[in-house]
């Protein structure tokens, strides 16, 4: 049994129920925080190598601690790219979350990365993925059904193509970027403008539409709360450079040290 793609078919089973799925984004490099994060209960672990430090031994690594805990971990790919993206399924990855799907050829181009022929493009070398050596057939079995493929939503031209985006079959679901789709619409950080609102509704019907998972970036406590009461089911809210840093603010701040 290769432990990463059974949890990814469990995670994709539980995303497809629209049951909720917490997750946690990983910054830092040392791998004890992935164990960390999978021991503490998250369904999924994003390794973020878009805009953090890591490197493939990074990477490796973090899959490598979390196959000891209940959680899925996946690569965040700085773009999309079908070399980059076999390359981390060939260390592991059981799929990916991808940054910046504007349009429902992309979303095609992504799900088709993270497949063999003749579904999809990828080459062969699933080195660590395949127990390297040990689960070829196994894997070359399983691994097409069991990768995850979650595009991140953060520009106004995706929100146009969020129809054709999600009904692409082989999407388990998508996840909004509000920082990143708050700087396209103009308005950063302004999450309360009525136009963010009415695009973020527009990726939640559109999922609702086609039955695929849907899921954000949670800004805070509250933020995760109000969307997981509004159904949504694909919930990043947590990180570790953020929670070290906002826990480091309250116990200063509780001491009467003012934050510098």
């Amino acid at each position: 049994m290769i432990t990463e793609l059974e949890k990814a078919k469990k995670l994709k089973a539980k995303m497809k129920a629209g049951e909720p799925c917490l997750g946690a984004q990983i910054a830092l490099s040392d791998p004890i925080v992935a164990e960390i994060f999978g021991r503490a209960g998250f369904d999924w672990l994003i390794i973020d190598t878009e805009h953090a430090a890591h490197t493939d031994l990074t990477v490796r690594a973090m899959l490598q601690a979390a196959v000891h805990t209940p959680a899925v971990a996946l690569a965040r790919p700085l773009r999309l790219d079908a070399d980059v993206i076999r390359h981390y399924l060939d260390l592991g990855s059981p799929g990916v979350l991808c940054p910046f799907i504007n349009t429902g050829a992309e979303a095609e181009l992504l799900v088709r990365a993270s497949r063999y022929p003749p579904q999809g493009i990828r080459g062969y070398g699933p080195r660590r993925a395949a127990g390297c050596g040990f689960d070829i057939d196994e894997y070359m079995q399983t691994a097409n059904d069991a990768m995850i493929c979650l595009p991140i939503i953060e520009s106004r031209e995706a929100v146009q193509n969020i129809e054709e985006i999600v009904q692409v079959d082989g999407i388990d679901g998508v996840s909004v970027g509000p920082m990143d789709l708050s700087i396209s619409l103009g308005m950063f950080r302004n999450f309360s403008d009525p136009v963010y609102v009415d695009a973020v509704e527009r990726v939640r019907q559109a999922c609702r539409k086609y039955r695929k998972a849907m899921g954000t970036g949670c800004y805070s406590l509250a933020h995760a709360v109000e969307c997981r009461d509004q159904g949504d089911s694909l919930l990043l809210v947590a990180g570790d450079d953020g929670y070290l840093a906002s826990e480091s603010r309250r116990c200063l701040e509780a001491l009467g040290r003012p934050v510098q």
